[in-house]
């Protein structure tokens, strides 16, 4: 049987993102999978179901139904990375870690040893194959073939059309395009006051073996409804208009993630992965990462593989397990990291090829949008498992439009 344990996501990202498990080890004594009991957000209605839980080295969780398993809870203590704080915070911790109660039961049943080192050993491997992926990235590209002009310099609706398109063009053709100041310095101020006292209150639960911090956001909490506006709107990120230039998008494309994704000082460096499956039944997505501050280069940025959001290039990389074939593929491209100023941002295909960067220095936060275009499925397939949407299902029942967002949230 075998195991795959988080290398956790979205850089990006992971637009958190989800995909199948990938069988990196595998053990003769015992299955090291999680069993959980977690609550259903199946937005029609909510139901609680058991549910396996592997993750992948890309920071996406996976569900299956369960029959006949014992003592869920006491296999989920020992595995799960994923901790629930609450209905809409969840922390990723360190692979290793345990409470108090959760060693004692633990030493009670199996001694020592067993599930933690195999833990280790995988968490190794996957720091291993994801610094060997940052090293074979090569060539990066200029700030003028992935840049889109700041607000400041679009002073009429014509020119914000104008731009947009432009904008379109190049997130088109890399998979990507960084934008200016999406928005204000003071409203990122804001929405990260209640960021930090989240994951502060995190960080007394679980010290340093708190990685990263998921907050879904509601859209009328303090900045994010301003937030909103200026990113999808004229004055800031003009993302309405971009969107309304790509076919698989349009500026009726409904928001289908809406969350801060923080990770701490410590958190390593992800897998390259893309956030969703190219052959997935609704259209790509389309994801925005705004920097509530400054993002340096040892803060882990996220690292984009440019024109990766092709088919070719998702049969070329394997989800895991590479050889130097696929390293080869990867010295062929191009790439750019989100080295990112407060309020800036950048808007790509969820098909690109990402990785969050290995963090040595603090907490970074990203306000999180992804947008699809209709019609919307209750769970989005990924490259490499089912997982739910980042967003408060409230929040996902109202159908907001970038074209709605940009008017102001209603």
């Amino acid at each position: 049987r075998a195991f795959a344990l988080m290398s956790w996501s979205r850089g990006g990202g992971g637009t958190g993102g989800g995909g199948a498990t990938t069988t990196l080890f595998r053990e003769r004594r015992r299955a090291t999978r999680a069993v959980v009991v977690r609550e259903r957000r199946g937005f029609g209605g909510r139901l609680l179901c058991l549910r396996e839980s592997d993750d992948d080295g890309f920071g996406h969780r996976r569900r299956r139904p369960i029959i006949g398993k014992k003592s869920p809870q006491r296999q989920m203590q020992k595995t799960d990375v994923w901790r629930k704080v609450d209905e809409h915070v969840t922390a990723v911790v360190e692979a290793s870690f345990r409470g108090e109660e959760e060693e004692e039961e633990e030493e009670e049943e199996n001694g020592l040893g067993g599930v933690v080192s195999d833990a280790a050993a995988l968490e190794l491997y996957l720091r291993v194959e994801s610094r060997k992926q940052r090293e074979a990235c090569e060539k990066f590209a200029s700030e003028d073939e992935t840049a889109s002009m700041s607000h400041e310099k679009r002073t009429t609706t014509k020119e914000s059309i104008s731009e947009a398109k432009k904008a379109a063009r190049v997130l088109e053709k890399n998979g990507l395009v960084f934008l200016k100041s999406v928005v204000p310095g003071d409203v990122c101020d804001r929405i990260l006051a209640d960021l930090n006292a989240t994951c502060d209150e995190c960080k007394e639960m679980y010290g340093d073996a708190l990685r990263r911090t998921d907050v879904l956001l509601g859209a009328d909490d303090d900045g994010v409804k301003e937030a909103l506006e200026f990113a999808c709107g004229e004055k800031g990120g003009n993302i309405r208009n971009i969107l309304s230039f790509i076919d698989d998008a349009t500026e009726d494309a409904v928001l289908v993630e809406l969350s801060v994704l923080a990770t701490e000082k410590g958190a390593d460096r992800q897998v390259l992965h893309p956030d969703v499956a190219y052959d997935a039944p609704h259209e790509t997505l389309y994801s925005v990462f705004i920097a509530l501050q400054d993002v340096t280069q040892d803060m882990g940025p996220t690292l984009f593989v440019l024109n990766s959001h092709d088919k070719r290039t998702h049969d070329q990389l394997p989800k895991t397990k590479w050889t130097e074939k696929e390293f080869d593929v990867l010295r062929t491209k191009t790439c750019a990291e989100a080295l990112l100023k407060k309020g800036d941002a950048v808007l790509y295909n969820a098909r690109a090829f990402h990785q969050g960067g290995e963090n040595t220095h603090g907490r970074r936060a990203l306000l999180t949008l992804t947008f699809l275009k209709p019609p919307i499925p209750d769970e989005p397939t990924r490259r490499n498992k089912e997982c739910l949407w980042s967003i408060r299902e409230d929040v996902f029942l109202r159908r907001f439009t970038a074209k709605e967002l940009a008017s102001g949230v209603r």
